[in-house]
């Protein structure tokens, strides 16, 4: 359930606010690094969109959309009012490592914010975030 409180207060600050001038997936060569970047940027546009669902479907990993069911919520329950309480918006990956199917990214809130490290797996072909905080 840790993981999960951190999950929703790392979307909480990724859900509105001003948008960063350039994507951080230029950062990184194609292949799987930007692959991760990408569904971090991923993260960012459905919380901007207020799209909870897409969030769900389409970047969390299916361990944490279980995890939230065995908790007793809706995934896009969830989703919504960690949208509904954002006040940043600006996710910006300084640093992905890949290690076969798995990958971590670390990724900085804001401008002035902290750097958390999110975990993901490849599920299905597609990378998918099994966890938004090492801690």
């Amino acid at each position: 359930m840790k993981r999960l409180a951190v999950l929703l207060g790392l979307l909480a600050l990724a859900g509105c606010g001003a948008q960063p001038e350039q994507s951080s997936v230029d950062k990184f060569p194609a292949g799987a690094q930007r692959d991760v970047a990408q569904k971090v940027e991923d993260l960012q546009k459905a919380g901007e969109d207020r799209k909870p669902e897409d969030i769900c479907s389409q970047i969390l990993a299916r361990s944490l959309v279980t995890q939230l069911e065995a908790a007793g919520a809706d995934c896009a329950d969830e989703m919504e009012k960690a949208i509904d309480d954002a006040d940043e918006f600006d996710l910006d990956v300084q640093k992905v490592d890949v290690s076969g199917n798995t990958a971590t990214a670390s990724v900085k809130r804001g401008d002035d914010g902290p750097t958390e490290t999110m975990e993901f797996a490849r599920e299905n072909g597609q990378w998918r975030a099994t966890s938004l905080s090492g801690s």
